[in-house]
């Protein structure tokens, strides 16, 4: 029963993939469709699906369009990449500073998780030692300086490292273009320089279709909160890079918490920019919803009630257009997966490695839920997410700036009147654009001669993409066209098969063969009997170029099934239970 109900859902995923790639063709990449049609009466016409919040291959630039991530400016407060403290438990503790989250387990605002057997890029890195070298993951799950200067770290960082690697992954907001970004720390270890570059988009939205932090659902069984994995690491060490072995669900409850909220920070993006719209009546609409996040912040009450005449309305014209049939908002969690299940017959190695295909993070994911038109349900919650947006220094700012008396901190007539006047400013703060905490903050305060202790931005290093060192090999034919967005990287996870001279790709290519063939194998299967996700990933193929609904037929995938077969020599395709039964893809020397 447990085997088809996880059929039937990646049947499911399936299709609402194919669906929203076909959808999508008519629509911008930001507006596709993902969530599937409604059931018409016979004869009618079914209504379009509700479009997604944001689209996998939506990718965007490696680089920032705008501003720098979180992580750039605490790497410049720390003194720059090459002064990264070293090992990574000191790394942690220099981003956690001074700060105490008191509603947070052992009162640590940046919480840690072991997971020796995950599903990260990493997840190789200490083969077969797992259990000695498990990774450790790390979400800012509360505000180390909640009254301090500088941008807002809660739920905008997240760092995931293996203790015998020199990467770490890293997620961090960026306010000022509105997304997360994604990092990787190079060469980080005892003696070296370490140097931090922007990850490839593509490669990270294949698993982040959500743009944002992912975390597995409860019980969280491949983090040290499962006993069983605690006694296996409990056989090399009490402790990892500070983190206890030993430990409840606490630790990954409030990580997955955390990467709950950050996955609505786009949805709230979203409504403060095209939920509001453009004009006059977009800046009021945003001057509304700032006004009431503001006041909901320093309340805790929503007071909406002549607020909503400047947002509703607006809502429901953006509603019309840009989702008639309902907004789809993104799923931030993965599968439950036990790394130690009963029955396994070999407890060590990369065999305990193999992550099924109902398992797997690039199988696409259907929608958290769909938002439909706008009430003031939804408007409550809008606030609510706005408001979290606002930090607790800003609101002491915005009270020595605008004083109330007795129990009102705040005196919001005052701040009122000054809003509506940036609101009918051309240009002003309330023009289109993100929400931008610094910017509005500061505008708010200028009046009162108070902005230069407006929170502002640390200044940091020009961003840097890490790019391949060699042209295109000639003898990658379609492989280059098709797989070279995740290995063509310098990087050796995913294997980097097509990274290096002519040479070097041909001999990574043939090496890598028969994991080759057995992915694009899989493309021939029924997704209910696919054993792994086929590649390259249905949510790749539209960005490529390719049709995903024809693609399984495509004169393409032969061609890349043939070439893949040549390489192996003409070998009969190999059908192992365990994918990581196949030789590895790279040479031990790769």
């Amino acid at each position: 029963m447990r085997a088809a109900n996880r059929a039937s859902a990646v049947m499911l995923a399936a299709a609402l993939a194919v669906a929203w790639w076909n959808y999508g063709r008519e629509t911008p990449p930001r507006a596709a469709a993902t969530a599937p049609p409604a059931r018409a009466e016979s004869g009618a016409t079914p209504s379009p699906p509700a479009r997604p919040l944001l689209a996998p291959d939506a990718y965007g630039e490696d680089l920032p369009p705008a501003g720098a991530s979180l992580f750039d400016q605490r790497v410049a407060a720390l003194g720059g990449a090459a002064a990264l403290p070293y090992p990574f438990e000191r790394l942690l503790q220099g981003l956690e500073g001074e700060g105490h989250c008191a509603d947070l387990p052992d009162g640590r605002c940046l919480v840690r998780v072991l997971i020796p057997i995950g599903r990260s890029l990493q997840r190789l890195a200490a083969a077969p030692e797992f259990f000695r070298h498990p990774r450790v993951v790390a979400a800012m799950a509360g505000e180390p300086a909640a009254h301090g200067p500088g941008p807002l770290q809660r739920d905008r960082l997240y760092l995931g490292h293996v203790g015998n690697s020199d990467i770490i992954e890293v997620i961090s907001y960026n306010e000022a273009a509105a997304r997360f970004e994604f990092q990787l720390v190079l060469d980080y270890r005892s003696g070296a320089r370490p140097r931090v570059v922007y990850a490839s988009r593509p490669l990270c939205l294949a698993c982040h279709q959500n743009h944002a932090p992912i975390f597995s659902r409860p019980l969280w069984q491949e983090t040290n909160a499962n006993p069983a994995v605690a006694a296996r690491l409990a056989t090399w060490q009490a402790s990892v890079e500070g983190v206890p072995v030993r430990r409840g669900i606490d630790l990954p409850g409030a990580i997955d918490t955390a990467a709950q909220r950050a996955n609505r920070f786009a949805l709230w993006q979203a409504l403060w920019q095209t939920g509001c719209g453009d004009g006059e009546r977009g800046a009021r609409c945003r001057a509304a919803l700032f006004e009431a996040a503001l006041r909901y912040r320093a309340t805790g009450r929503h007071e909406l009630a002549a607020l909503q005449g400047a947002i509703l309305p607006a809502f429901a014209a953006a509603w019309q257009t840009h989702w008639p049939s309902g907004l789809a908002l993104p799923d931030a969690n993965i599968p439950n997966r036990d790394p130690l299940p009963e029955g396994l017959s070999r407890t060590d190695g990369v065999m305990l490695a193999n992550i099924p295909a109902p398992f797997e993070p690039l199988a696409p994911r259907p929608p958290l839920e769909v938002w439909p038109a706008p009430d003031a349900q939804r408007l409550n919650e809008t606030v609510a997410g706005l408001a979290e947006m606002v930090g607790g220094r800003d609101l002491a700012l915005l009270g020595a700036a605008f004083p109330g008396q007795g129990a009102q901190p705040v005196d919001f007539d005052r701040v009122r009147d000054t809003i509506a006047a940036l609101a009918a400013t051309p240009g002003g703060p309330f023009a289109a654009g993100p929400f931008r905490r610094e910017q509005l903050v500061t505008a708010l305060l200028a009046p009162s001669g108070r902005r230069d202790e407006a929170p502002a931005s640390i200044a940091t290093a020009a961003p840097v993409r890490d790019v391949p060192r060699f042209p295109p090999a000639a003898s990658a034919g379609l492989f280059q066209r098709y797989c070279s967005p995740c290995h063509q990287t310098p990087s050796s996870t995913p294997p980097n098969f097509l990274h290096g001279d002519e040479a070097t790709v041909r001999a990574r290519l043939t090496h890598c063969a028969a994991r080759i063939r057995y992915r694009l194998a899989m493309w021939q299967k029924p997704p209910e009997a696919r054993a792994k996700t086929p590649m390259p990933p249905l949510l790749a193929l539209r960005p490529l170029g390719a049709n995903p609904a024809t693609w399984a037929a495509s004169a393409e995938l032969a061609t890349l099934a043939t070439y893949a077969a040549e390489l192996a020599g003409g070998a009969p395709l190999p059908q192992p239970d365990n994918y990581e039964a196949l030789p590895p893809c790279l040479p031990a020397s790769g």
